[in-house]
């Protein structure tokens, strides 16, 4: 019994292959990573940017509880915009919002925002004499220069200054 040799062209196997699994669906519902600032506008996407979709859900990570009540809000207004951009068989069916409150750093990275530095003056002479004779009674001093750190961060300071 000899088998006869087929000779396929790969274009036609990966393109039988995305068929099979829907991948060009799933490829066009992610163009919604590309068009996100232009579909919701500037303002939206300095405070919320999305993270990832799961099935036909989009989930979309806000900076703070405020912007996650309004985009709540506008959750349907919202869907309809991202549904007419990406037109066609492929569509969001809900948008979920994830409370992450390091996304401003990360928008800032991105350059998508503008982020003014804040500087915080030093701390108040007086609170950190105090703050030095409440951790003077530890013993170890590894432990205390590790309560100065902490303390001097929650003061908005550098420790190392």
């Amino acid at each position: 019994m000899t088998r006869e040799k087929k000779i396929v062209k790969i274009d036609s196997l990966l393109g039988e292959l995305f068929a099979n699994r829907n991948w060009q669906q799933h490829l066009d519902r992610n163009r919604i990573f590309e068009f996100w600032s232009e579909a919701v506008g500037i303002d939206i996407a300095a405070h919320a940017q999305p993270k990832l979709i799961r099935g036909k859900v989009l989930w979309v990570n806000v900076t703070d509880s405020i912007w996650m009540q309004q985009l709540h809000l506008m959750k349907e207004h919202l869907r309809q915009v991202i549904n007419e951009r990406l037109a066609g068989d492929v569509e969001v069916s809900d948008i979920r919002f994830n409370l992450v409150t390091t996304i401003r750093s990360i928008l800032a990275e991105k350059k998508e925002i503008n982020q003014k530095p804040s500087v915080k003056p030093d701390p108040d002479p007086q609170k950190l004499a105090d703050f030095e004779k409440m951790i003077a009674a530890i013993a170890d001093p590894g432990a205390r220069d590790s309560f100065r750190t902490i303390w001097l961060a929650q003061q908005g300071r550098d420790p190392q200054k």
